[in-house]
């Protein structure tokens, strides 16, 4: 019987120590086939050594995520007006990326669609590349956080939450049905779950984000490896590499993109720390302040962007 594994990972986000952890980890597993389903920057400071390491992946099938566009909506821009403190991750990026690396980044198709051992398998960043948006608020970062607050999860236990989540979504049956038999592997929420349907050959994966995991599960790193056989048998592993995540952040703190990007970088270092939403509640509380103190100008100008976090963080700790 003929066989393949893949080692199934995405939303790295900069962070090559995550990436470098689960390709030795793939490796020792005898893995030497990748699906990496895009977000390569923006968050942490190592995106161009990122990239350099996946252009060097043999056997590979890489698409490129939604952080990539940042990246291309400042081509040919004029870089003296990047004075905001909003944008300024992006600005980072865009200058510390080597330009092979940003052309390959900007080149790699959005979506890739194979076939392995007589099963079909379908790559894109988003869950949305293959079904509505309907019904699936229970499985975002935002909302597991105020599910659970402060607690860490277990990997059981996020189980449980989202095959909860899916059993009880409204739009499962109606989307499911949509879909032709094969597997479907996804990212963009940094929550790793899968999900067989029942007496179907239908397989959903988002092997979670390598680099700035949001599911509450603490110190690992999470991916997925995919095995599949001519058969037509598929199996699914979803596995967590512990890791020191204060190591990752003592080393973020002593690069340019600490100094040049703070705000950004300090509510990153929150998210490392409780593997749980903190960003989208900061640019929720910024917007408020900005029209609380009349402040008009978005991008959120340096001044404004850092007070709204000193207030942000003061509020926090009262």
């Amino acid at each position: 019987m003929d066989a393949m594994k893949y080692a199934v990972l995405s939303d790295i986000h900069g962070n090559a120590f995550a990436l470098k952890a689960v390709l030795g980890d793939a490796k020792k597993k005898g893995i030497t086939d990748y699906i990496v389903a895009g977000d390569y920057c923006l968050s942490g400071p190592w995106p161009d050594e990122c990239i350099s390491i996946l252009r060097g992946l043999e056997n590979s099938h890489i698409i490129r995520g939604n952080e990539e566009q940042y990246l291309e909506n400042l081509i040919g821009k004029d870089q003296s007006g990047w004075t905001d403190g909003q944008m300024q991750i992006s600005y980072w990026c865009y200058k510390n990326i080597k330009e092979e690396n940003l052309k390959y980044l900007l080149n790699l198709p959005h979506t890739i669609d194979f076939e392995c051992l007589g099963t079909k398998i379908h790559v894109a960043h988003s869950r949305f590349a293959f079904m509505s948006e309907n019904g699936m608020d229970g499985i975002r970062p935002s909302t597991l956080a105020k599910a659970f607050g402060d607690k860490p999860l277990d990997p059981a236990t996020l189980e449980q939450y989202v095959t909860e989540c899916i059993e009880n979504a409204p739009w499962r049956a109606q989307e499911l049905e949509k879909l032709e038999d094969g597997v479907y592997v996804f990212g963009h929420t940094h929550i790793q779950w899968s999900y067989k349907v029942k007496d179907r050959n239908v397989y959903l994966i988002n092997p979670g984000s390598c680099g700035l995991p949001l599911d509450g599960v603490v110190n690992s790193i999470p991916y997925a490896v995919l095995e599949l056989t001519d058969d037509g048998a598929v199996s699914i592993e979803k596995c967590r590499i512990p890791y020191d995540t204060e190591q990752y952040i003592d080393a973020l703190t002593h690069t340019t993109q600490f100094t040049q990007a703070n705000v950004w970088s300090k509510v990153i270092i929150e998210e490392l720390k409780s593997a749980k939403e903190h960003l989208m509640f900061f640019l929720q509380f910024a917007n408020q302040y900005a029209d609380e103190i009349g402040d008009p100008q978005r991008p959120f100008s340096v001044k404004t962007w850092e007070a709204a976090y000193d207030a942000w963080i003061n509020r926090a700790e009262k």
